[in-house]
């Protein structure tokens, strides 16, 4: 290594150290992909079914709306807003705050909501559904507050 006129003694032992350092063999493990190529494609098969927060959101407007849902989609929106419940929690499960006491009630709610039947009755089924649909939105907008999700619009 050339010697460098404004370095000192100390500074070019360290780089001379540092040179040698580089040169001599380190062994270094082999690094191995945490999934194999089967586990990733489960993955992927998995998040393809995943609903985005907006959609959610939608989910919770279309039964929180002014306008009434029309009572031959009472079903398909309450099949939705069971899976939306479900992925909420899921999330607020995976955002534990030892010091937070709303979270795991507005859990506890909507699992109670999102485990009754839809009741067959017209003015029933809609205030399940707007109960279930109310829930949901309260536990999302709390996951938005401890920045367990983004904001949705």
């Amino acid at each position: 290594m050339s010697h460098h006129p404004s370095l000192s003694a100390h500074s070019r032992a360290g780089l001379e150290s540092s040179a040698r350092s580089l040169s001599s063999p380190h062994p270094v493990e082999r690094w191995t992909p945490p999934l194999t190529n089967a586990g990733l494609a489960r993955v992927i098969f998995a998040l393809r079914g995943v609903r985005p927060l907006e959609e959610i959101l939608d989910d919770i407007g279309d039964v929180l709306s002014n306008q009434e849902p029309r009572e031959g989609e009472f079903g398909d929106l309450a099949a939705r807003l069971h899976a939306d419940v479900a992925r909420l929690v899921t999330i607020a499960g995976a955002f534990p705050a030892a010091d937070d006491v709303q979270t795991p009630r507005m859990v506890e709610r909507a699992r109670t909501l999102a485990a009754e039947e839809l009741p067959t009755d017209h003015r029933s089924a809609v205030g399940h559904l707007r109960r279930l649909a109310g829930a949901a939105n309260e536990l999302l907008e709390r996951l938005a507050e401890i920045r367990a999700v983004k904001e949705v619009a």
